[in-house]
């Protein structure tokens, strides 16, 4: 019968039991989040001799929002603190994810990520950017591995706390 290699199918099931795990994971970090419109930096979850993280608002409707996550760079103070050997160049990753969150359905999916555009669901094989069949569900499911450590091991800045002040 030779070598036939079935088409890719996304697991479906599998797509939606993460995004609903991650939701529930921004929901903790951002308890507060479904009930902010204003377009703005939302917190810092910083890390000791870690990048940290930012989560800022891009776009707030009814039922949707569309979050950037950023991992950035070291806070000035560990910075001078940590030990690096002299002419070593300072190294870490920079990820930018787009996040939407449906907040009626309670999922958060990856739009976009690590200098991607929009990604589609399923990359056809093969590709110029060598890209995996599978590209978003393992973003989705790093970025619930990400969301995992930062509430484990982040320190948490909420920056919007002043703008629920003002909600009614």
């Amino acid at each position: 019968m030779g070598n036939v290699q079935k088409k890719y199918s996304p697991d479906l099931r599998s797509f939606m039991a993460v995004s609903a795990t991650n939701y529930a994971k921004l929901m903790k970090l951002l308890p507060e989040v479904a009930a902010i419109t204003k377009i703005a930096p939302l917190t810092h979850v910083h890390f000791q001799k870690q990048p940290s993280l930012a989560i800022s608002l891009l776009q707030a409707s009814r039922y949707t929002q569309t979050l950037e996550l950023k991992q950035q760079g070291f806070k000035q103070a560990e910075f001078k603190q940590a030990e690096f050997k002299q002419g070593e160049a300072l190294k870490h990753l920079h990820r930018t994810f787009c996040v939407r969150i449906y907040h009626d359905a309670k999922m958060a999916e990856v739009l976009s990520g690590v200098h991607d555009s929009m990604l589609p669901p399923v990359f056809k094989q093969p590709n110029p950017e060598m890209k995996q069949v599978d590209e978003k569900a393992q973003l989705n499911r790093f970025l619930g591995e990400w969301l995992s450590f930062c509430l484990e091991y982040g320190e948490v800045d909420i920056e919007y706390k002043t703008q629920l002040a003002f909600l009614s």
